[in-house]
């Protein structure tokens, strides 16, 4: 594990611990974090928090106290009761894939995860996901207002939506995402399903390096938006069952 993550995941699990006492039953690093492609200077840090019980007096708490230790170390807590948890791979199939895939439990019981994500409900997720990136992008266009500068500041905002996508879209195919970086699951991701991806592969030098975009900003979102029209058509098609 990564030294800043192990400070970080110590520190909110002190903190869980101190608020919710025994209903307080499992906590799981997952993601990149929980691998080899985390980057401590952009990756966030995903952990599950499964509790007996819940409240908004209780999750207020926790913000309080956790508030300087989430916002220095990007923590991105997924918080459920048990009982929420183990109902929830239907509506929530590829976030419970990204858990599964890479986890390490840092606290508590493991067999929490032993369940299965139907790849029909994936397939659901992966085109509402696609279909709301492409109305999201719209949005984008429209906001920045004519200004290429203010649209391209939103493309660098949004730029590591890209690979949540194809990690999606590749378990679709049934391949595995395991420490891949960017990069190879963006590769992966046009090897199976024919679509053209440079424009990503231009996004995420534009997020990691900084690199300026080598066009106009809504010439290169257009490219984007072809892209993704191409992908919905092929996951509105797809079989969820094979």
């Amino acid at each position: 594990m990564h030294e800043r993550v192990n400070t970080a995941i110590t520190g909110f699990c002190t903190l869980l611990k101190e608020v919710y006492t025994e209903d307080f039953l499992t906590l799981v690093l997952y993601g990149s974090a929980a691998g080899n492609t985390y980057r401590a200077d952009s990756s966030d840090i995903n952990v599950l928090v499964i509790l007996k019980k819940n409240s908004a007096e209780k999750l207020f708490t926790l913000g309080k106290a956790a508030k300087k230790l989430l916002a220095k170390y990007r923590i991105s807590p997924f918080i459920m009761t048990s009982k929420e948890f183990v109902s929830a791979a239907d509506v929530f199939p590829l976030e419970f894939c990204d858990i599964l895939d890479m986890n390490t439990v840092v606290y508590g019981d493991k067999d929490i995860l032993n369940l299965t994500v139907s790849r029909e409900h994936l397939r659901h997720e992966m085109e509402e996901k696609l279909r709301g990136t492409v109305n999201d992008l719209h949005n984008m266009i429209l906001l920045a207002q004519g200004n290429e500068k203010v649209l391209s500041r939103f493309l660098a905002n949004w730029s590591g939506m890209g690979c949540i996508l194809f990690r999606g879209l590749l378990r679709l195919k049934g391949k595995s995402v395991t420490d891949l970086d960017a990069k190879n699951i963006i590769g992966e991701t046009e090897k199976e399903y024919g679509v053209a991806l440079e424009s990503f592969l231009v996004l995420n030098d534009l997020r990691h390096n900084k690199k300026p975009l080598p066009t106009s900003a809504s010439s290169f979102t257009a490219a984007i938006l072809e892209s993704l029209n191409a992908l919905i058509i092929i996951v509105d098609a797809m079989d969820g069952a094979k």
